[in-house]
């Protein structure tokens, strides 16, 4: 009898620690499931992996699908970026596609372009408009935003810049 104990017991300690290792990884961010699983099979027999994976997924504490919606919400806060750079960064952690489609539905380009600009073009002159013009494109090029919402986007800080509202009309709305 302590004889299976021991042998049922040594049997379930890769499981435990790569169950560890995998809540380890959960507990600084959300991640999606290859991502887990990438990490643990250098580590692992895939039989154990699979377990702790699928035995994570029974708890909730791997859903793809929560994890892309979680991942679009952050960037949209902290870092906006383009759908495009977005679907690119959950293509490589390993989300499915459709669930990237999913996530990405009603992902609003023009405001996610207007954010991140907002905040560079502060640190920008207003000096020289060709200038300011190419340095705010670039920067929404490289954040993966497209061509017909870059120019809308620096259109519409631009003319925020130039018009400022505090000085042109008083409080009930009428022009000095």
């Amino acid at each position: 009898m302590a004889e299976t104990s021991r042998l049922t017991g040594s049997a379930e300690a890769p499981y435990t620690k790569a169950k560890n290792a995998a809540l380890r990884l959960l507990t600084h961010r959300q991640r999606a499931e290859a991502e887990i699983k990438r990490r643990l099979e250098g580590r692992f027999a895939s039989e154990v992996v699979d377990r702790t994976i699928s035995d994570l997924r029974r708890q909730g504490l791997l859903d793809d699908a929560a994890f892309a919606r979680e991942w679009r919400n952050s960037r949209e806060k902290f870092r906006p970026r383009g759908a495009g750079l977005i679907r690119q960064e959950l293509q490589r952690m390993g989300v499915d596609r459709e669930i990237i489609q999913d996530a990405l539905s009603d992902f609003d380009s023009s405001a996610n372009a207007y954010q991140a600009g907002s905040k560079y073009a502060a640190k920008l002159s207003v000096e020289d408009a060709a200038a300011f013009r190419r340095k705010l494109g670039g920067f929404l090029h490289r954040r993966g935003f497209g061509g017909e919402v870059i120019g809308q986007t620096i259109d519409r800080i631009w003319q925020e810049l130039l018009d400022p509202l505090d000085s042109q009309i008083d409080g009930d709305g009428q022009s000095d």
